[in-house]
């Protein structure tokens, strides 16, 4: 895959933050303060430009929290970044971000993908089982324990390197990856 260069203009035009903010607020809209930040977006907008234009970037620590997922009540330890500025810093990245990453992905991978979710897997599952010659009569399914936890940052760093060619969005991945005290990568 070609590596990408020369968008960090794109993650910094105003036209792109707000569609950060509302991307970030879907689902949070009643919160005082996320309801507060919508109802003068152009100001926050303003900011947000302000703070990546200059490149004067501060993310706040991780609010670290306890939740029971699932049927089985799994307990994971998720980390809840800030929404203003983090979360919108993090959209405002991503929306530029996410057209590169999914062009070098495997067709059929749909963790954590728009449009790839549990339905589109099934659905490719069902089709290869249909027309399995074989009779396959055996499936495996399985979790890998503490993944997030386990990533290396430097080498998650490494990967980023070897599809973007921009510093400036190199910096502010680096900063987001390392704003987490915790070892690997925290779940969001």
């Amino acid at each position: 895959m070609k590596r990408k260069g020369n968008f960090y203009n794109d993650i910094c035009n105003k036209d792109n933050i707000k569609k950060a903010i509302i991307e970030a607020a879907k689902g949070k809209k009643y919160r005082n303060n996320v309801a507060r930040i919508l109802e003068n977006i152009d100001n926050y907008v303003d900011i947000l430009f302000n703070m990546l234009d200059t490149k004067k970037i501060k993310l706040s620590p991780y609010k670290k929290m306890t939740i029971h997922d699932g049927a089985n009540k799994k307990e994971r330890i998720i980390f809840k970044p800030a929404f203003f500025p983090d979360q919108c810093i993090h959209w405002s990245l991503m929306l530029q971000l996410q057209p590169i990453l999914q062009k070098g992905m495997y067709e059929y991978c749909c963790a954590s993908v728009p449009n790839r979710g549990i339905h589109y897997g099934s659905t490719y599952i069902k089709r290869i089982l249909k027309d399995d010659r074989k009779n396959t009569k055996y499936c495996l399914k399985l979790d890998v324990k503490k993944f997030y936890p386990s990533i290396d940052k430097n080498v998650c760093k490494r990967k980023f390197r070897r599809i973007i060619k921009d510093y400036d969005v190199l910096n502010l991945i680096d900063a987001i990856i390392d704003s987490s005290n915790e070892s690997g990568l925290p779940i969001r």
